[in-house]
């Protein structure tokens, strides 16, 4: 399964640097990032739904926290 988040951002590169530690202790699922002028993609691909909703709820917290900071 993979779910594609899309985030507008002034500095998706902040962003991107704020989410990354979290990816990097994840072993059951495969996070990535890209970025564009004013949006931040992430890519979540896992086997179990569970583990991918609990990304998706933790980064989308976080996401809010950092926008509010900006």
């Amino acid at each position: 399964m993979k779910v594609v988040i899309q985030v507008e951002a002034k500095n998706p590169a902040n962003l991107k640097k704020s989410l990354e530690p979290d990816a990097a202790s994840n072993k059951n699922v495969k996070i990535k990032f890209k970025e564009s002028k004013n949006k931040l993609v992430i890519e979540i691909e896992g086997e179990k739904p569970s583990h991918i909703k609990g990304i998706i709820n933790s980064y989308l917290s976080l996401i809010n926290v950092i926008k509010e900071l900006e």
